[in-house]
């Protein structure tokens, strides 16, 4: 069974057809050659288009200099926040940093990231994130403008 296209092109150039009308009839004998899908390979497709996605812990927006999200718990592996702000032509720049509650205490993790508000999205991100109670803190300086947030985890 496996030679069947191979004889059925050399039968069809054997009774003069031409190489494209006998490649088309190999094409379309293995078009009905049935395909083996097994059930888990459909259901781990699935889940795994189901899991791996960003969604939004907390979204925020207002005209201030600061803006904080209330504590959070996370259990995905990857956090997020998105910042976008718009300054007017003032040089306004805004601060993005995320904390985790250890110990009683409010720690800064994965550092920061800044950028002047021109109305574009920001993102700062942090991997390998331990699951615990986080919150998202968006700085502008020197003046307040409106600015818009949303902490995000992946998973």
């Amino acid at each position: 069974m496996r030679n069947l296209p191979a004889t059925i092109v050399a039968g069809a150039l054997a009774a003069g057809l031409s190489a494209p009308v006998a490649a088309h009839a190999a094409a379309a004998e293995s078009a009905l050659q049935p395909t083996v899908t097994s059930l888990a390979s459909v259901s781990e497709a699935a889940q795994a288009s189901a899991q791996d996605r960003w969604s939004t812990l907390w979204y925020g927006s207002r005209n201030t200099k600061k803006l904080q999200s209330p504590a959070l718990r996370n259990r995905a592996k990857v956090m997020q926040i998105v910042v976008q702000c718009w300054n007017g032509g003032d040089g306004t720049r805004a601060k993005a940093y995320i904390q985790r509650k250890y110990a009683g205490r409010w720690w800064t993790v994965g550092g920061s990231s800044n950028g002047y508000c021109v109305g574009g999205k920001m993102y700062h991100r942090i991997r390998n994130v331990p699951a615990g109670t986080y919150r998202a803190i968006i700085t502008l300086s020197p003046k307040s403008h409106t600015v818009r947030a949303w902490v995000q985890n992946y998973g």
